[in-house]
């Protein structure tokens, strides 16, 4: 089953959301998706090539989304993935998430999380 960043339509992600991209050497080599809303931050995708793996980009994207939620004033960082992709779970809590809730869908599970920021003070 794709994910659901794999079967979207990216002239409307692009037009919709803001899009953030890492490029090297040899071209595109990670992207970050923001789906900001007035009442909610939500890091809608965040993606690195294969063969740039290993070199923290992922977690280099995340701090990122936590700096920008926090420059435009949001408390917090939502995002969600397919329930059953337990180790990405577990790489988003060790990144400070939490999970909040499950929501069924026609053909999969989603686990939504949230990463609260501590208040200045």
């Amino acid at each position: 089953m794709p994910s659901l960043p794999r079967i979207a339509d990216y002239r409307q992600v692009v037009a919709e959301h803001e899009v953030w991209l890492a490029e090297g050497e040899n071209g595109l080599e990670a992207a970050l998706v923001l789906d900001i809303e007035p009442g909610d931050f939500t890091v809608w995708s965040v993606a690195v090539a294969p063969e740039a793996g290993g070199r923290k980009l992922g977690a280099a994207l995340m701090a990122f989304a936590d700096e920008r939620a926090q420059a435009l004033g949001y408390g917090s960082v939502h995002l969600y993935t397919h329930a059953k992709l337990t180790q990405r779970i577990g790489w988003y809590e060790r990144l400070g998430f939490t999970i909040t809730h499950h929501e069924d869908m026609a053909d999969r599970r989603l686990t939504h999380m949230r990463k609260t920021f501590a208040k200045a003070g």
